[in-house]
């Protein structure tokens, strides 16, 4: 039995940047990785804190973003399905054959800021997606990015 966390939780590329804001920010045990840390007042896992803060930098918002802010384990899953499923319900039919939620994971269609747009260095054009997007985050509402407090 594989015992090494998964891939997105392996601590190696952390930036110099990052190791040295590690160290002055209380952690405790994760339950998932290595440790959790106090950024903001909200507990992030390691491998999550450079998203987190990439995330606040370079995301703007529009006014059409549709944006999920969840806890996490309260439902998120469900609640995208329910969120695709009402915003599309004229574009796609709840008793359409390939229901894009009948052939996609809700996390697809309503992708994370921060585990997935912003995750792991990455910069996704996201300017491409269609109005209104659909987004979702465990970023609490006083550490979003200004854009979005104020659209």
């Amino acid at each position: 039995m594989n015992t090494s966390p998964p891939e997105y939780l392996e601590e190696d590329n952390l930036s110099e940047e990052g190791k040295k804001l590690l160290s002055i920010l209380p952690k405790e045990k994760g339950w998932l990785g290595s440790y959790a840390y106090n950024y903001q007042g909200f507990w992030v896992p390691q491998k999550f804190l450079q998203a987190v803060i990439a995330f606040q930098q370079q995301f703007q918002a529009q006014d059409s973003d549709i944006i999920l802010v969840t806890t996490p384990k309260s439902g998120t899953t469900w609640l995208k399905a329910l969120l695709f499923a009402l915003v599309n319900r004229v574009k796609h039919p709840i008793f359409e054959p390939n229901h894009p939620l009948l052939v996609e994971n809700p996390h697809v269609l309503v992708p994370f800021l921060e585990h997935t747009l912003y995750f792991d260095g990455r910069t996704i054009d996201i300017s491409t997606f269609t109005s209104p997007r659909l987004l979702a985050t465990h970023v609490p509402f006083a550490s979003l990015p200004k854009s979005v407090q104020e659209s």
